[in-house]
């Protein structure tokens, strides 16, 4: 059983969305306890499913075109099965739990997604300037997940507020 499994999801040639993947290097590089396992992709495919199934936890790390630029967002993620067909290209988080669900019979306990807003997803392998400044809260927010110190809020939170 894999204790944590966290899934990283980014192109590193398309600026902003490469975000996820300085996250999965920041924790590679020793933040995380041995037994979690981290995966970079440049996109969630339904191969990911049967890890999916032997986690407790599983933490998706992606960046989002919806939310503003730089602000983090954190919600619980449940399984939902994707429309029929979906899984050609990109699988969604609750698509890849519901999967993961139906062919192993498993899913995590906990699941979260961890949505970073981008500024710009142009050809680029640099970060903007909101997105680099918010890499360090990513960061405290799985490790507060893994450490089950406390829930994280589904309110994104703008990093220039004082709350």
């Amino acid at each position: 059983m894999i204790r944590a499994l966290i899934l990283a999801c980014g192109n590193s040639l398309r600026g902003d969305d490469a975000a996820a993947l300085h996250v999965a290097r920041e924790l590679r590089s020793g933040l995380c306890e041995p037994e979690t396992k981290i995966h970079s992709s440049t996109q969630w495919t339904p191969e990911l499913a049967e890890s999916i199934s032997q986690a407790k936890l599983v933490i998706f790390v992606d960046a989002s075109a919806v939310v503003p630029p730089g602000v983090v967002q954190t919600r619980a993620v449940l399984p939902i099965p994707d429309a029929p067909g979906s899984f050609s290209h990109r699988t969604s988080p609750a698509g890849l739990l519901a999967l993961a669900k139906r062919l192993y019979g498993m899913i995590p306990s906990r699941a979260f997604l961890i949505t970073i807003g981008a500024k710009s997803f142009e050809l680029s392998e640099e970060l903007s300037e909101p997105v680099r400044h918010a890499i360090p809260e990513v960061l405290e927010r799985v490790e507060a997940i893994l450490s089950n110190i406390s829930l994280p809020s589904d309110e994104p939170r703008d990093p220039g507020s004082l709350s």
